[in-house]
């Protein structure tokens, strides 16, 4: 046991701490906007228009015009409730371009908690990306343009977040948001080594590149290795969340894994990837008490897309000399991209050719990189827990139709429709405590070893 813990610590840098911000909001995918509202003074009789999209570069984009008249003055934007799991000591960290205005970021508790929303103000200067970091203390209890100072405010019961500009300017507005996120006052924990930005591949590209959460004793435990999302085009290994810890404090090693990006790169390239890093994982288990038998793979959108085509085209693991049998279970969460030709024909003109820059125009690209495509009876195919959006038709009839095929070809499948879930929620709240597409992913998992 010295002498695991001697390599251990060699091999995640003597590292005993996580010290990383946790996403909040992203908005990889043009589904992110669902889980977002637009509410203006047009409530109280006011006329400003503020709206808000997912835009060409995949930020959040609010816009529109504020209005002074009939006693109006203020437009905003807002997150629809979920636990946010913020803490006191924690901050909020935005990054945004703006117009050089003065916009207020606001947080919500339900109302039967509180009738007070809390807001702080930040600045933002003309056509320049900044980061603001507004610290929790610094939030400011509201109601109806009347300030609170001496009401605690109790971070944990707070459900929505939203962007408010209310600076008694009338005029034309514009402030992207690329990403939100909260950063612990206090990340230290004893219980989980990490080590980033570690190379898959010798001498690759600056995205070849992975974070491994491993507990800081023991031996086999079983590897989880995790792709983030992003439409193909955009994201980051960063953006766990809460994953690592739960996974950690559930027993097993979190590797969280960086890909290269279309028009670079293509599909195959970027599955490619994932399987390079799977095999790193295989090759380096001992190193931080990993065991190579008990490999699994998961994702969410773009990720889920890549973790179900590289646990079902054989050619990817075979290529790094793994075979797909290697693989104990794959959890691919939300996306629709199991049957790409059929999601193309269904998306309509414009969703569609943001799936045709990505896979091509052809039908047999489209087949080829299309997981279900590639499911066949005695390949070794991993069993699967296919985890989606209740309320999305789209990815609801591609998982279920992928699951139906593994279950004809003899693979154990199920998928899980998770109600009151949208497609940012359903992967920021993997791994909370209660959430229930966490207990589902757990259950498979303990199933599956």
């Amino acid at each position: 046991m010295i002498l695991r813990m001697m390599l251990l610590i060699a091999c995640l840098g003597g590292v005993s701490v996580i010290a990383e911000d946790r996403i909040l909001f992203n908005f990889d995918d043009a589904d992110a906007a669902e889980g977002w509202q637009a509410v203006n003074d047009g409530v109280m009789g006011g006329r400003s228009d503020g709206r808000f999209e997912i835009n060409d570069d995949r930020n959040f984009e609010f816009f529109g015009t504020l209005s002074l008249e009939n006693n109006g003055g203020f437009a905003s934007v807002r997150s629809r409730g979920s636990n946010l799991g913020l803490k006191n000591g924690d901050s909020i960290v935005i990054r945004v371009r703006g117009d050089g205005r003065e916009y207020n970021l606001r947080l919500y508790v339900p109302r039967r908690v509180s009738r007070n929303s809390y807001q702080q103000p930040f600045k933002t200067k003309r056509d320049e990306w900044i980061e603001v970091v507004l610290p929790m203390d610094k939030f400011v209890a509201t109601w109806r343009g009347r300030v609170f100072p001496n009401e605690t405010f109790v971070p944990d019961n707070v459900t929505v977040l939203g962007i408010q500009l209310s600076d008694k300017q009338a005029g034309p507005f514009k402030l992207e948001v690329e990403w939100i996120k909260v950063r612990k006052a206090s990340t230290v924990s004893e219980a989980i080594n990490v080590r980033r930005d570690v190379a898959y591949v010798e001498n690759g590209h600056e995205r070849q590149k992975l974070d491994v959460y491993a507990p800081p004793e023991g031996d086999d435990h079983p590897i989880v290795f995790w792709i983030h999302g992003g439409g193909w085009r955009k994201g980051d290994k960063a953006g766990v969340q809460s994953k690592p810890k739960a996974f950690i404090e559930k027993g097993f090693v979190f590797i969280s894994v960086n890909y290269r990006f279309v028009p670079d790169v293509t599909v195959k390239q970027m599955t490619s990837d994932i399987a390079k890093a799977i095999k790193w994982g295989y090759d380096h288990a001992e190193d931080y008490g990993g065991d190579r038998e008990s490999l699994f793979v998961a994702g969410h959108s773009a990720g889920a897309h890549l973790a179900a085509l590289v646990c079902t085209d054989e050619r990817y693991l075979e290529a790094e000399g793994l075979s797909l049998s290697k693989i104990t279970g794959c959890i691919p969460v939300d996306t629709a991209a199991y049957d790409v030709v059929s999601q193309i024909k269904s998306a309509g003109p414009l969703r569609g050719g943001l799936y045709t820059t990505v896979f091509g125009k052809s039908e047999a690209s489209q087949n080829d990189l299309s997981p279900i495509a590639h499911v066949a009876e005695g390949k070794g195919i991993p069993a699967f827990l296919i985890l989606h959006v209740a309320s999305r038709a789209d990815s609801t009839a591609r998982s279920q139709a992928f699951a139906d095929a593994l279950r004809k070809a003899v693979v154990n499948a199920n998928s899980l429709a998770a109600e009151g879930k949208n497609h940012g929620t359903i992967n920021r709240e993997l791994g909370l405590p209660g959430d229930p597409p966490t207990k589902a992913l757990f259950e498979f998992i303990n199933g599956a070893l």
